[in-house]
């Protein structure tokens, strides 16, 4: 089976609806191309959950990470994808309809996540390319992701970008490279990020 025919048969690997949105809001998607298999299986390597713990995936996109992380073994009703783009959103709850699909700003997660899990969060992993924000966006993501998972948890997220994507000193944030994967289109970076600065 072609690389092609592969791509067709899979639907969260759909490169013409993630196409038009990168045309429609580069800022949104921040690549021409959904993620690699690999780049989903290094990325969901550095999930850490307690059993009552969930995973936050930001920016869904075309469900690329997301089924990685159902691969990795994370239950459906333990998953919750926050995706700002309405086509996208509802492009999720299509093909994975057992996990939790928020329509919604990343920047609210404590509004916009159930009660009960707030709080409970043991991953964060993060598809928005963090690097095309401003300061204050980044600033407001960061801490609204560590605001719903106990202290001392990671934000996972990955880069074209050889250096860090965040500004670990103006954001306070203590992060180290934890992958590389040349076989994704552009070659990415796996990065870790927790609360305090690297003493």
């Amino acid at each position: 089976m072609t690389d092609h025919k592969a791509a067709q048969d899979r639907p969260d690997m759909n490169p013409w609806l993630f196409f038009r949105r990168w045309l429609a809001n580069p800022r949104e998607v921040g690549s021409v191309t959904p993620s690699s298999p690999a780049l989903k299986r290094r990325l969901t390597q550095e999930i850490v959950r307690a059993p009552d713990e969930y995973v936050v995936e930001l920016g869904g996109g075309t469900g690329a990470i997301t089924r990685g992380i159902l691969e990795r073994g994370v239950p459906a009703d333990r998953l919750y994808v926050i995706e700002i783009n309405h086509e996208m959103a509802q492009h999720l709850r299509d093909i994975f309809p057992g996990i939790h699909v928020i329509e919604g700003d990343a920047r609210r997660l404590t509004e916009i996540l159930p009660p009960q899990v707030v709080g409970k969060v043991g991953t964060t992993l993060c598809g928005i390319p963090m690097m095309l924000l401003t300061i204050e966006e980044q600033q407001a993501i960061v801490d609204s992701a560590y605001s719903v998972m106990p202290k001392g948890r990671q934000i996972v997220l990955y880069t074209y970008a050889l250096a860090s994507p965040l500004p670990r000193d103006k954001l306070g944030l203590a992060g180290r490279r934890v992958g590389f994967v040349p076989a994704n289109i552009p070659p990415a970076s796996v990065w870790a990020y927790r609360q305090g600065k690297a003493g």
